[in-house]
């Protein structure tokens, strides 16, 4: 190689300043053989994935299940105890009869499990706690309704907590098509030289607002980091499949290849609204993103706040709490007049010439198998999604 290509490459590489993860540093979670117990745990689908994206640094510093004093702080002042900024407790429930079990015969030692029986983890200096279900949703959902489809997740919940330090016996791999861990992320940003990257969070499929917000986006940043949720969601949205390939179908036909990339991120849904957005923007910066876009209703189920709370929340810590840029686009629609996608910061018309743009709207549309305009979709995702039948989580 020439002395010119390697002083070009030694440029490239000395100009790429990519941010730092959450708290500075991605925190490893140890290895150990040691099983020296014989108290078991089976694990559910939402606490593997738990445990997985606490072992691949997607939750890092995590490097356990919330303790006693972490959960109350997460609840009351969005912090764990030391004061890292965290939003949503990332917790393991046990029942009443495991919990006298473990204290009767003293044990310090839990083994995690699989359905299959696949040895996981060990929880070591354990520590199990009781809590109240109604604070736990007040704080993080607003309300204690059960009708919010989280809400009555957290009061299907056993009764006590189980936290403290994790160790790994095998890595836990998912089988998710386009999964990338943060450190596979991180690896591909070095190669390639990118400064900026902006993150794009959905469980939808894309309709011309998205694209709108992801190219504003992409005039002034290098890359764009399309990352739908990938894992449980609310009655009535869109199954996993269709949104992957719906956003195939605008990337293929209406991007840069170059400059954009889908990845999944297996992760449930809470609908929390304003601390979601900032569990999403921290795990974004886990995956070295430099930014990310949060529109009007991020997170959003039905009416438990207001529209832009999810924006707001991100004024309540300091630069150095959330390195993160949070790029806050205001609700966007279709001028008949302008003829394109616009918000109010451009758009002079009055509200009768504005189509407004929303996944209700779309999700009622493609049930009826119609076709929807190309004010709001492009024409070859619409058509694909009434293609077909079951397109959505009932």
């Amino acid at each position: 190689m020439s002395k010119t290509s390697n002083y070009i490459r030694y440029i490239k590489k000395t100009m790429t300043k990519l941010i730092k993860p959450h708290w500075w540093e991605l925190v490893i979670l140890e290895k150990t053989k040691n099983i020296n117990t014989n108290f078991e745990i089976e694990l559910n689908g939402e606490q593997i994935i738990d445990l997985h994206n606490i072992s691949n640094w997607t939750y890092s510093p995590l490097k356990w299940f919330l303790k006693k004093d972490d959960f109350f702080s997460v609840l009351e002042k969005m912090r764990l105890k030391n004061g890292l900024v965290w939003t949503i407790p990332i917790i393991l429930d046990i029942s009443e009869k495991d919990k006298n079990n473990i204290e009767k015969n003293n044990i310090n030692i839990v083994l995690l499990k699989d359905n299959t029986w696949k040895k996981l983890a060990v929880l070591e200096n354990i520590e199990i706690y009781s809590y109240s279900k109604q604070d736990y949703s007040k704080y993080i959902f607003g309300s204690d309704d059960k009708s919010h489809p989280w809400v009555n997740n957290i009061f299907k919940l056993e009764k006590y907590l189980i936290g403290w330090d994790i160790f790994l016996l095998d890595d836990i791999k998912l089988k998710k098509n386009k999964y990338f861990s943060p450190n596979e992320t991180r690896k591909m940003f070095k190669k390639k030289w990118w400064n900026t990257i902006v993150a794009f969070q959905t469980r939808n499929p894309p309709h011309l607002s998205h694209e709108y917000l992801q190219k504003c986006a992409l005039e002034s940043l290098d890359w764009l980091f399309i990352n739908p949720v990938i894992w449980k969601k609310k009655k009535w949205d869109f199954r996993d499949e269709y949104i992957l390939w719906a956003y195939e179908i605008l990337i293929k036909n209406y991007y840069k290849n170059e400059r954009v990339h889908l990845w999944v991120l297996p992760i449930s849904m809470k609908y929390a609204w304003p601390r979601e957005a900032v569990h999403h923007a921290i795990i974004r910066q886990n995956f070295w993103c430099s930014h990310i876009i949060i529109g009007r209703d991020h997170a959003w189920v039905w009416n438990y706040y207001w529209a832009y709370d999810s924006q707001n929340i991100f004024e309540k810590f300091k630069k150095w709490d959330i390195i993160i840029k949070v790029i806050k686009y205001e609700n966007a629609w279709y001028c008949n007049i302008c003829n394109t996608v616009t918000t109010s910061k451009t758009c002079p018309h009055k509200d009768k010439y504005k189509m407004h743009i929303s996944g209700t709207h779309v999700r009622k549309k493609i049930q009826n198998k119609e076709i929807l305009p190309s004010s709001f979709m492009r024409k070859e995702i619409s058509e694909y999604l009434i293609e077909w039948e079951n397109q959505f989580i009932n």
